[in-house]
Formats: structure tokens, sequence, C-alpha cells
């Protein structure tokens, strides 16, 4: 069976795996039984298995979104690969089965997670990436305090050097920075290159960025399983004793403090619409 369908309390999921083109498999008649007897209106279809989908099961796709409508329902497909997508268009259906990046970004299409939305559950990853890159790459035990929002009265400079990230997904724009004072820095130099250095410079000062680098890739794994999708710009560095961390936006940001054996550093994210509003600010919990 290429398909299964599974009530996940809001929507109903139908799940694909391999090639979708046996004509003996009626999708249609299996999912009205299943909308009938759970009595939901949304539907959400994981395609990130599915290799094939022919002309027939991409019309059993399209009865589906017709027996939503008469409901006020949606249909949303997730995770198509180009080759899908194309066909879909091809077969003229992808007005009807949209795909989206992430499966956060169906729900916030049939209004069931709202766009605003942006709370611990986003926070954590980063913070558990931040620990576990820091001990396993820099050998360097990091302790989260509690994260506050940043003020516009708040110092713009939290560190001596810092690496920023452009990161986006179909619910969240933004910026993920990592700010680090001099000793922290040198001390991360140190363990990482093995080299022993007194201050920060042009040769190493993009090792800052490449932590950061890491610690998004490291976070992202993490965020796909809550239904994030994230794509990253290339980090960029800046330094000095009266630099400015400069985010990509104007929206709010949440910073996240850091306890080391040689210091404090800082992780900041920040939003380009104002989604850090209904953020809470108590202590993230530790995976």
């Amino acid at each position: 069976m290429p398909f299964e369908i599974l009530n996940q309390n809001e929507y109903i999921l139908i799940k694909l795996k391999g090639e979708c083109g046996n004509e003996n498999i009626n999708l249609q008649e299996e999912f009205q039984l299943k909308k009938a007897e759970w009595g939901l209106k949304f539907c959400i279809v994981n395609c990130t298995e599915c290799s094939m989908m022919n002309s027939i099961f991409m019309r059993h796709l399209a009865q589906v979104y017709r027996d939503l409508k008469t409901l006020n329902g949606q249909i949303r497909l997730v995770g198509c690969n180009p080759k899908l997508q194309d066909a879909i268009k091809n077969s003229g259906l992808d007005r009807i089965l949209m795909n989206k990046m992430s499966l956060r970004g169906a729900l916030v299409d049939f209004g069931l997670v709202k766009q605003k939305e942006f709370d611990v559950n986003f926070i954590n990853p980063f913070l558990n990436a931040t620990q576990k890159v820091l001990k396993i790459q820099c050998f360097i035990e990091a302790k989260p305090l509690k994260p506050h929002l940043k003020k516009p009265t708040d110092p713009l400079l939290l560190g001596d050097v810092s690496g920023i990230i452009s990161i986006n997904s179909e619910t969240f724009s933004g910026t993920l920075a990592i700010s680090l004072p001099e000793k922290i820095f040198l001390t991360i130099v140190k363990n990482m290159l093995g080299e022993e250095m007194t201050a920060i410079t042009d040769q190493n000062v993009d090792l800052v960025g490449e932590i950061a680098n890491i610690i998004l890739g490291q976070a992202k794994l993490e965020l796909i399983g809550l239904g994030y999708s994230l794509q990253a710009a290339l980090p960029s560095c800046v330094w000095g004793k009266d630099h400015k961390i400069k985010h990509f936006g104007t929206g709010v940001c949440v910073v996240i403090p850091f306890e080391t054996p040689v210091g404090t550093f800082y992780s900041e994210i920040m939003t380009n619409n104002g989604l850090l509003a209904q953020v809470n600010t108590n202590k993230p919990k530790v995976a």
C-alpha cells in the first residue's frame, strides 16, 4: 500500500511512500470513509517519501480536495520533490494541490497554527544546538541562563566578536547571532585549532561565523521534527570593541545568555515581523 491515512486530531494525514501509481488502489474511497468517521475537514499529504505519482492518483487527490471544499476544508501537500511538483503542474492541478515546504506552513494555512506563534518550542532547538556544538566542537561547557527580550535601551554590544546568519521559513523570517567576549573566543580558537592567540584578528575572526553556521545546522535537525523548514544565508562576522550586532530587519529580539567557565556569551534570535511578542521568557527546558 503506497499510502497510510492517519487521524492527527485536528487534521487528516495521508503519508505517501514509493510509487503512487497502482490503478487498483482507490485513495478517494478510503479517504471518504475516514473523513466520515473522523469528521475532519483539513488534510495534509506528506510526500517526502513519494518518488512518483501518476495522473490517476493525482485525480484521486483532486477529488479529496473537492470533498473537503464542500465542508469549507482544505488540502495541502508537504515535501514534494521538484519532479512531483512538475508533474502536478503539468496536470494543471497545482492551484488546488498546493505544496508547502513544511508541516508548519500547511498548519498556518489551515489556521491551526498562528503565524505569530513564537515560543520556547522554537528557542529550545537553538539552545540545545549551542550547548552541543560548544561542548563537542569547542570543548567548552555552556549553561543557558534565563532568556529575555532585547529592549531598544539595552546596549547594542554584548560581545567582542559576532557571527550573524539570516534564516527564513514559511512561518519565520529573521536572524541568528552568536556574540562572544574576546576571552571566550580565544579559548575556542585554542581548543579548535590548537593555536594560542592573544587577540581577535583577520586570520581567526571567520571562526565565529563557522560556529554560528554549525549551530544553525544542528538546530535545523530538531526544528524539522517540529515542522519547521529553514533556509539560511552565508554567515557574516563583525568584531571590535565598538562593533554593533546588525540584524537583518527591524523586529524584536530574544537574547539567550550562556555561562561558561571562562565567562558569559550571548545568542540572539530576531524576527523581522514581531513574532517574538508572544515569546515565553521563562528559562527554556534543556532536552
